[in-house]
């Protein structure tokens, strides 16, 4: 940590406990025994506070830059009194944020209208997949605050693209009856828009004058509900600053990066890894970040087995000379056996639950028990995102969806490519491995997409510095297409 900022970090923790005393000493006539606790307390934890701070406000990817989208949205044709709702979606946090930012994509491919009397974009809202694993299959709609920020999205949206106003809720349309019966749609039907996605906005104006043929207007608009789609847009029709930006507007809520950050304080305190919390990107040396997918349903799918789950990422652990592994998983007894081996080789390995286990935790312990399953995993997700290196498991979207968005930083904010083919869209697949494709995301529309391959072997789907999915090659290229970072 360079002097100045190790200094400003110490002003910060003094000036707290001084006005922590301040307050404590004026504010009342007689000092208690509990006053002096929360005056200890107060300057003890000063540094986890600026620590924690100083972490929300870096992202991997560093500063947004959303120029790109601005001059996308100037580029649109918008439609006066066109409204886009996108229907909720069921899954993990990587797939309802592709599935959302899927939906905002086409909504400014379509054309969306801002006027003074008629809105355009309809607050997305998502369904819980229970509070645990066992209730995996209890459907019940919740808001976009479930996963993300939302004041982080609607100020990015607007900012970005003025052109679009955010209808907060469906039901706000109360008052215009002509968006009772919206229209529904899946975009795939109007054209192939893997193959040639530039066809799809002219395709859609045909197709709504055609279903639609009464005029719209800001005073009589037409709801348009989307589908949800999950890998179904082409990242290599956008600009590579706008692919590395877009999925930014989509942050974790903030008192979930809170806790993530405060795991990451505390796992720097217990294993003294030098986290510098000042910086962005991903600070190499630190630790190993693993994503142990053995819970009861991959299990029952028939998923790469813990043995060769756990082989991947000690082997990998072992490659990169890290020593300590903080472990994400469903399964509290492969993680004791994982735990276990992993000390035979001399690494240590912990939890969220671990870590905020400890002494001076015991309120975002609290916290943390609050959440779902769910939510629990956001943690698992903003901490994985800044590991020094990631392992995954090929079968989890969630994998890929850490593993794309650190890749940006190796493209410095920019995507860069992988696979498939840049310059002509028409050349990303075959009908029929579309029609395989298909048939796979049918097949289990919940947080990860089946795999066909039965190899389970220590192949790499995909590999970089920064992050390895452990699978068949070739196997995770929809994902690679498709998968905003």
């Amino acid at each position: 940590m360079l002097p100045h900022v190790f200094h400003a970090s110490k002003l910060a923790v003094i000036v707290f406990a001084v006005l922590s005393v301040a307050y404590l000493l004026f504010s009342r006539q007689v000092i208690t025994p509990a006053d002096y606790h929360e005056i200890y307390r107060a300057a003890v934890s000063g540094k986890k506070v600026a620590f924690v701070e100083k972490v929300l406000e870096t992202e991997i990817g560093g500063a947004i830059d959303n120029s790109a989208l601005v001059e996308l949205c100037k580029s649109k044709e918008w439609i006066p009194g066109l409204i886009f709702n996108c229907e909720s979606p069921k899954g993990g946090v990587a797939n309802v944020r592709n599935v959302f930012l899927n939906c905002v994509r086409y909504a400014i491919e379509a054309g969306v209208w801002l006027t003074t009397t008629a809105t355009s974009f309809v607050i997305p809202e998502m369904v819980s997949r229970g509070t645990t694993l066992s209730t995996i299959n209890t459907d019940t709609n919740v808001p976009f605050t479930y996963f993300f920020d939302l004041e982080h999205f609607t100020s990015s949206l607007s900012e970005a693209c003025p052109q679009i106003h955010i209808v907060p809720n469906r039901n706000d349309l109360w008052d215009q009856p002509s968006t009772a019966k919206a229209i529904l749609l899946t975009p795939n039907d109007l054209c192939d828009v893997l193959a040639t996605p530039g066809d799809w906005s002219g395709a859609f104006k045909k197709y709504l004058n055609t279903i639609h043929p009464a005029p719209f207007s800001a005073s009589i608009p037409v709801l348009v509900s989307l589908r949800s789609l999950l890998l179904q847009f082409p990242l290599s029709y956008d600009d590579a600053l706008l692919v590395g930006n877009f999925g930014r507007m989509l942050r974790v809520r903030e008192d979930v990066r809170r806790l993530a950050a405060t795991v990451l304080y505390a796992m720097d305190k217990k294993f003294g890894m030098g986290v510098d919390s000042n910086l962005a990107g991903v600070q190499p040396g630190l630790f190993y970040g693993a994503h142990l997918r053995t819970a009861a349903d991959a299990k029952a799918a028939g998923w790469t087995p813990f043995a060769q789950q756990a082989e991947n990422y000690l082997n990998h652990a072992r490659a990169k000379q890290l020593s300590t592994i903080y472990l994400s998983t469903g399964n509290e007894e492969d993680a004791k056996v994982f735990i276990e081996t992993a000390a035979t080789l001399s690494i240590d390995v912990t939890t969220k639950e671990e870590l905020l286990g400890g002494k001076k935790f015991e309120r975002e312990l609290e916290e943390m028990k609050l959440l779902t399953w769910d939510q629990r995993g956001l943690i698992d997700y903003e901490v994985l995102l800044r590991s020094s290196v990631f392992g995954g498991t090929y079968e989890s979207s969630f994998d890929w969806s850490v593993a794309m968005r650190r890749h940006v930083v190796v493209g410095n904010g920019r995507w860069a490519q992988i696979g498939g083919f840049v310059e002509e869209p028409e050349s990303h697949k075959q009908d029929e491995e579309e029609g395989h494709e298909k048939k796979r995301l049918r097949a289990r529309d919940e947080e990860e997409v089946p795999r066909v391959n039965e190899d389970h072997g220590s192949w790499q789907s995909f590999q970089e510095d920064l992050s390895t999915i452990f699978g068949p090659p070739g196997e995770g290229e929809m994902f690679e297409l498709r998968m905003w970072p």
